[in-house]
């Protein structure tokens, strides 16, 4: 049961992730808040190398250990503190039965050497200990769940035999096989062509919608996130920059790097983009992390780490559905400046 004082179904609060190397621990993750009410869909924008696929993994304590480590926060599941669970907990309470993911590659994600039925009953007999004929039963159901046809001749069959397609929803069958109330998409249309993404994505949705679950999708298109999510965050080198309503950060971005982001977006077959010269200045290791590839930044941007503020905007205003979302926020000191 969720504490009655514990206001979001999923809650990061200052969590701080880093990696012991030669030179010492590297923080790669340092994320104030992050909140994810039940039955919502938020979507986490940000480049290769921004720490995406790693607060994935943190949240499901996959992180790669002794390298990773957790310096600091709580990571918060309908009451409970994940980072405070053993891994025998996390493996029979939580992984795979009230969390699941569907990885970035499917076809590194499904073993070569095993035929797709084999797989998918290996979850089912280990999370609900079905055998023999009823989780073969429960396999099918699967498949047909998310809308695969010829189940029965499809089970028997290698991942190579597929397409990238069928493996994706191999893989999201997998995922929700014992019923997760909480699903972490990372990046699940990446490599796919544009029909069969548009497939899949209609797919998570449907099954959101069916089974009521949070969806943390995580991806590097953020026309994509507006339209499938309702909220979205943009992180940048592990820190969260922009958060808001999807629309109002798409429509009106506050931070300097969402609206770099955003400028990169062809509105048109005809319009041309705008390419200008960035001056790349020294990194500034107690200041902004955006500080050097900034046009906006000033010498305090250099001394000081700016925290996510609140702004409201009228576009925030006009898309108002309840107050537990008020307005954008952004972690700039000149938010909603022109670059």
């Amino acid at each position: 049961m969720t504490d009655q004082k514990t206001q979001f179904y999923f809650e990061i609060k200052d969590l701080s992730v880093g990696f012991r190397t030669f030179e010492g621990i590297k923080p790669v993750l340092n994320i104030e808040g992050l909140r994810i009410n039940r039955g919502e869909t938020y979507g986490l924008v940000g480049e290769s190398g921004a720490g995406k696929t790693v607060l994935a993994l943190t949240i499901l304590g996959l992180l790669p250990k002794p390298a990773g480590m957790i310096l600091n926060g709580s990571i918060l599941f309908d009451g409970v503190d994940l980072l405070k669970q053993s891994e025998k907990q996390m493996a029979e309470i939580y992984r795979g039965k009230r969390l699941a993911m569907i990885f970035q590659d499917p076809m590194s994600t499904l073993n070569p050497v095993f035929t797709v039925g084999q797989q998918i009953e290996r979850v089912i007999t280990r999370q609900e200990g079905l055998k023999g004929k009823a989780c073969l039963k429960r396999s099918l159901e699967l498949l047909d769940m998310v809308k695969l046809p010829d189940t029965m001749n499809l089970i028997d069959k290698y991942p190579h035999e597929l397409s990238g397609g069928q493996r994706q929803r191999i893989i999201i069958a997998i995922a929700l096989s014992c019923g997760a109330e909480f699903l972490i998409a990372d990046e699940p249309t990446r490599n796919l062509d544009v029909t069969i993404q548009a497939g899949i994505l209609k797919l998570i949705d449907e099954l959101q919608r069916d089974f009521k679950m949070s969806v943390l999708f995580i991806g590097n298109n953020v026309s994509l996130v507006n339209i499938f999510c309702r909220n979205a965050g943009i992180l940048y080198r592990g820190k969260l920059v922009e958060e808001g309503l999807s629309n109002c950060v798409v429509q009106n971005p506050l931070h300097p790097y969402t609206q770099t982001l955003i400028s990169a977006i062809p509105r048109s077959k005809s319009e041309k983009l705008k390419f200008s010269k960035t001056v790349i200045k020294p990194e500034a290791e107690n200041g902004c992390p955006y500080f050097s590839r900034c046009t906006i930044g000033k010498e305090n941007c250099s001394m000081h780490v700016p925290m996510l503020r609140e702004f409201r905007t009228e576009s925030s205003a006009e898309s108002l559905n309840d107050i537990q979302n008020p307005v954008q926020k952004a972690a700039c000191f000149y938010a909603g400046g022109t670059i």
